[in-house]
């Protein structure tokens, strides 16, 4: 009986909270597509991960309500309000430098966790949330896509 319902609950349901993907919010086809997130696999965790951090950059305050207190009706409400997709892959290969305004060597989570305090007048995340990881691992693909190599610089137009 038991077998019969994990194999329903897999296959056979249809429902959604047996699935571990989440639904693609809108602009997510088109941004598999442009940086060929496919490459990667179909589905699996790399892939969930990189959507949910689409998903954080582009929604933010329906997807990481607990870091801003920001609102939909606020300019500033997202991270690609003030940022776009290259820029966080810009930002991935050029972590883990020594920042002259702070004095301090600064990696990529801590640039994710002070832009949610500075921009988004949010709370401070762990480096080890979900919320910063998926984050990474978006900035990570788009980085891979636009075949960027540790410290390449961003060419202005």
């Amino acid at each position: 009986m038991l077998a019969a319902f994990l194999f329903w609950a897999h296959w056979g349901s249809g429902v959604p909270v047996f699935r571990s993907g989440t639904a693609p919010e809108p602009g997510w086809e088109a941004f598999r597509a442009r940086y060929d997130v496919d490459y990667f696999g179909k589905d699996g965790q790399f892939v969930r991960a990189v959507q949910n951090g689409y998903h954080l950059v582009s929604y933010t305050t329906k997807y990481a309500p607990r870091f801003t207190r920001r609102t939909a009706a606020d300019k500033v409400n997202s991270c690609v309000s003030c940022h776009t997709m290259e820029d966080f892959a810009y930002a991935f290969v050029n972590s883990d430098r020594f920042n002259a305004r702070l004095g301090k060597r600064i990696g990529f989570e801590e640039q994710v966790q002070r832009c949610y305090v500075e921009h988004l007048d949010g709370y401070v995340p762990t480096i080890y949330d979900p919320a910063v990881r998926d984050i990474r691992l978006l900035s990570r693909a788009i980085a891979h896509h636009l075949q960027l190599t540790e410290g390449a610089l961003k060419k202005e137009p």
